[in-house]
């Protein structure tokens, strides 16, 4: 089964909007710099045009992103806990 992101324009408005519901369904890899944050990361926005959306850490790392340091996205808990909020064993 394929996961299918939302539109990208849905998800480029939840960008902007920090909004927390959409916070695992996407990541946003911002191509004028290289990184990949969560769509809550409090970093400024960046403008619409450098905005892919990939729906895992490891699409992201793929694709030649690397991980934000400040909203750490790819951190603490492992790539396949950031979907299930943490909760899983490690």
């Amino acid at each position: 089964m394929t996961y299918v992101l939302p539109d990208a324009d849905v998800l480029y408005q939840a960008l902007l909007a920090r909004d927390p519901r959409f916070d695992a369904v996407a990541l946003v890899c911002v191509t004028s710099t290289g990184i990949f944050c969560r769509l809550t990361c409090p970093a400024r926005k960046p403008k619409r045009e450098n905005c892919e959306f990939r729906a895992s850490v490891e699409a992201c790392v793929a694709a030649g992103f690397r991980a934000c340091k400040r909203c750490d996205p790819a951190g603490v808990r492992s790539p396949g806990s950031w979907r299930d909020g943490g909760l899983s064993e490690a």
